[in-house]
């Protein structure tokens, strides 16, 4: 069964993944792997991420990350259409879990970055839990990243997780 993510204060319990320029932390409860991407391709591949192009997903999969390089002048009709082709990633995989948009796209001001995001409900055989996914340009670093959560408070958890990231 998928479990929440949950973020803490305090540093008790948690982890942090501090690679590519990229940290967060998460509870010690998540187990992290990191994934090869191919963005072009739609291809997740367990194995080690790089700078350009990467993925950490938690081993119950409610947790995903990717980052991918990307140009300054990445639109927001760019941003909508990876939120709303997001779902064909869980078809694509062949698994049992599936998911849906569920609300009409918003944007928002989080830490610093212009965060646009839509609610998702994600199903199994006898099973649904709610969701959101997220995607922000970081200038910085000049990639785009996108953040998936299943979660009971899933718009409360991507604000405290996008506050939590540091890019080195």
């Amino acid at each position: 069964m998928l479990t929440s993510v949950s973020l803490v204060g305090c540093g008790e319990g948690l982890q942090t993944f501090s690679k590519y320029g990229i940290s967060f932390k998460v509870s010690n409860e998540v187990k992290l792997e990191e994934y090869t991407v191919s963005i072009e391709d739609q291809v997740f591949q367990k194995g080690t991420a790089s700078y350009e192009e990467g993925a950490v997903i938690s081993t119950e999969k409610n947790f995903i990350l990717l980052w991918a390089t990307a140009i300054p002048e990445f639109t927001q009709e760019e941003t909508r259409l990876s939120i709303l082709t997001t779902p064909n990633s869980f078809e694509s995989a062949g698994g049992t879990l599936q998911a849906q948009i569920t609300g009409d796209l918003a944007t928002q001001q989080i830490a610093g970055f212009e965060v646009t995001f839509s609610m998702m409900q994600f199903t199994l055989p006898g099973w649904e839990a709610p969701g959101i996914t997220g995607v922000w340009y970081c200038p910085a670093s000049q990639r785009i990243m996108q953040l998936i959560l299943i979660n009971e408070q899933p718009k409360k958890e991507m604000q405290r997780f996008i506050q939590s990231l540091s890019y080195e």
